[in-house]
């Protein structure tokens, strides 16, 4: 007891002085933990307002209320209802409603909207909370003027090349100053600027990067103050999206939406974040459709990935990840959900998230509104994989698999298909530095869905090497499989055939050193296997349209770091930009589909290399029978003008050889007569002796010389005395 009081008079006191004045306030303090205290706004979501209700007299009211109680009552019994009076203690046509929770009121809301009280009154049901977020217009608010119409030309001008040729965009320092550039691929010869020299190739065009429209319509270029589309044969400006300081851009697939994101400004409140970091616009009118807060879509402060919001192939559909919850000692929890939204109406899809347990990410088909999710597995739930359909969010099929350490997913672009890529592990433990070890090694499997069998069939590959990566052949039923390691990686390359129940391995490649990429060409049969940053630079072209892969050629360009498909799979570029390998040479190389080198360009501080895109193709499937029948007489005109061009190229090289010669013949011929005219001078001048004269035969003396052209050493005979010495 003496030494616990001895320990409590050694103690430091850190009591205030009697005269301190605590000016920090609560607000300071503790920021995070005031802004979680209850407010009245948490109780707005059982509020619902009801518009559309008859407009009757006081003397009538009590009846009204009574009928309509009945309506609400079917649906929850505990509803408490308000009917705001008139002036003369009448309705107003407006009813407010309290429920029970969130639930029941967001049940009321699906349920009320666009009922029919009666033949002449339909309800409008809205969240209170959505009430309130209706602003009164500013007090200087004008109609909006209309703008004049922007005639920019014909947005797809460059699709009526006579001989099909692609463009592409390039981003370098020219003569020190960042120029971008739009050119078009000539075979065989250099590419040439697209149009004017002047338009087609400006300094400063972007004060970042800039990035093609999905149908390459437009050019969009990223400056401090917005987004710039420009558009039509000269590259005009097409289109202005004001957003200051915006730092990423995305489209919709069709072109329709414009997405853009400025990082919020830092602000010294906890509960103050930004309203609209996160912005859609309609591309065709300029209008901003919807603005998104970064912090209520994620959590956070910044967005966690880029694009944020990910769209279903016909636009009608957008999503992103929940944003992730809190459990009571204020852990944030995983994300247990997909934010589905509307593009009519940039809501929620039946104004709530899909629930989906640790969900990691999630893909749209390529041709139908289905999403197909990946959640991670736990000690107690395995992972699962799954498709769901929309709006119906029906779950069409679904995998489960315990001990999944990482997954992918891969879409055919025909949506016919779609692959998940699992490692699966043994057993697991975590170091002292919080790492995971996987002991007893891992397994990997490809597990495929096949979306347009009955019920969704399921197929599975394991794989006996580690997986690299995968890519599907876009529109047929064969894909390729990259299995190694750095120093060994092999493509492996399976068909799915009808009525099997596991891929068929087709052809086992020679492995190669670094690769680390598998891209099949947009239009499908040839293969380019990548071994980007890598001292190789090595590029397998390969032709998978027969029985049995072949590999055509193999190309080198060391540590480059990027690698792309035009859009009709008829050339491929290789890259080296800035953000690769050190030492590495800026510039692209572009090769025809089986590998023959066409160009070669070195350029300075290289930032982005694009082909620009195609919009699909919109032609009846007889019509494409009948190009394809007639493919043969369409590829000899092709060759014919590809000869005659390689002729017209030559005629063009002798031509100028021809000018070349006679310009020197001109200053040659005036060179000799003034030659001769000074002759005589030169004579005097030498005292009489003609250097220029020429030489006389007869003075000349023949006189022979020979040379050995070898030597060697051999011993001279000896004589009868030299032999009996």
């Amino acid at each position: 007891m003496v030494e616990l009081d001895l320990n409590k008079e050694n103690e430091e006191d850190f009591s205030d002085p009697p005269d301190f004045v605590d000016n920090v306030t609560d607000e300071d303090l503790v920021p995070d933990v005031l802004y979680k205290r209850p407010t009245i706004e948490e109780f707005e979501d059982n509020c619902v307002f009801i518009a559309g209700i008859p407009i009757v007299g006081a003397d009538r009211i009590a009846r009204l209320q009574n009928v309509l109680r009945k309506v609400l009552e079917k649906l929850e019994p505990g509803v408490k209802l308000y009917i705001p009076p008139s002036p003369e203690g009448g309705s107003l046509g407006v009813l407010l409603t309290e429920w029970p929770d969130a639930r029941s009121a967001a049940f009321a809301v699906k349920s009320l909207e666009g009922y029919a009280f009666d033949k002449n009154h339909t309800f409008t049901a809205r969240f209170f909370s959505d009430m309130k977020k209706l602003e009164e217009p500013a007090e200087d608010w004008q109609t909006p003027q209309k703008n004049e119409y922007t005639d920019v030309g014909d947005l797809w001008w460059w699709l009526q090349n006579e001989r099909c040729r692609d463009q592409f965009a390039i981003s370098h320092d020219k003569l020190g100053v960042p120029t971008v550039g739009v050119f078009t691929n000539m075979k065989g010869n250099d590419p040439e600027l697209a149009g004017d020299p002047e338009k087609a190739e400006r300094a400063n065009w972007t004060e970042t990067v800039f990035t093609w429209s999905p149908h390459g319509s437009y050019l969009s270029t990223i400056h401090k103050r917005g987004i710039i589309l420009w558009g039509g044969k000269d590259y005009a400006r097409a289109h202005r999206f004001a957003h200051d300081n915006v730092q990423y851009i995305d489209f919709s697939p069709c072109e329709t939406f414009l997405i853009t994101y400025a990082a919020p400004e830092e602000t010294n409140s906890w509960g103050a974040y930004e309203k609209d970091s996160l912005r859609v616009w309609d591309v065709r009118t300029g209008e901003l459709k919807k603005a998104y807060s970064t912090f209520e879509l994620t959590g956070r402060t910044q967005l966690p990935t880029w694009p944020f919001f990910k769209w279903s192939c016909d636009e009608k559909y957008f999503a992103c990840l929940k944003a992730p919850e809190k459990d009571k000692l204020e852990r944030e929890r995983k994300i247990d959900g997909i934010s589905i939204f509307e593009s009519e109406t940039f809501d929620l899809v039946d104004k709530r998230a899909v629930a989906v347990e640790n969900i990691k990410q999630f893909e749209w088909s390529p041709t139908a509104p289905i999403l197909a999710y990946y959640s991670e597995c736990t000690d107690a739930v395995p992972a699962e994989f799954g498709l769901l359909q929309v709006p119906s969010m029906q779950r069409l099929r679904s995998a489960r698999v315990h001990n999944v350490a990482d997954a992918q997913m891969f879409w055919q672009k025909s949506g016919k298909r779609l692959a998940f890529y699992t490692m699966r592990y043994k057993k697991k433990e975590f170091r002292e530095t919080g790492e995971i070890k996987y002991v007893g090694g891992c397994q990997y499997h490809v597990d495929i869905f096949e979306i347009d069998k009955k019920d969704v069939s399921l197929m599975n590959l394991p794989l006996s090497e580690p997986f690299i990566h995968f890519d599907w052949d876009p529109e047929g039923d064969k894909f390729c499989v990259l299995v190694g390691n750095n120093a060994k990686a092999t493509p492996q390359v399976y068909k799915i055939e009808a009525n099997s129940h596991a891929p068929k391995l087709v052809s086992k490649l020679d492995a190669g050193v670094h690769f680390n990429e598998v891209q099949f060409a947009p239009k499908g049969g040839w293969l380019a296997v990548l071994a980007k940053v890598s001292s190789g630079g090595n590029v397998y072209f390969i032709d998978t349209s027969l029985a049995e892969a072949k590999r055509t050629n193999v190309i080198e360009h060391p540590l480059f770091n990027k690698g792309y498909w035009d859009p009709t799979g008829r050339y491929f570029a290789t890259c080296s930009t800035i953000g690769g390998r050190s030492g590495a040479d800026l510039g692209y190389r572009i090769f025809t589909f089986q590998g023959r080198e066409l160009c070669r360009k070195n350029l300075d501080r290289l930032a982005q290399f694009k082909w620009r895109p195609r919009p699909p193709v919109k032609l009846s499937e007889q019509k494409q029978r009948e190009i394809k029948k007639n493919l043969k007489k369409t590829a000899a005109k092709f060759i014919k003008q590809d000869d005659d061009e390689k002729c017209r190229a030559s005629q063009e090289v002798v031509e100028k050889r021809r000018k070349i010669m006679a310009a020197f013949d001109i200053i040659r011929n005036r060179n000799r007569e003034v030659l001769a005219e000074t002759r005589e001078q030169r004579i005097a001048l030498r005292r009489g002796v003609d250097t220029e004269a020429a030489l006389d035969e007869d003075e000349f003396v023949d006189e022979e010389i020979t040379i050995a052209l070898s030597t060697s050493k051999t011993p001279a005979p000896l004589s009868e005395e030299d032999e009996r010495d």
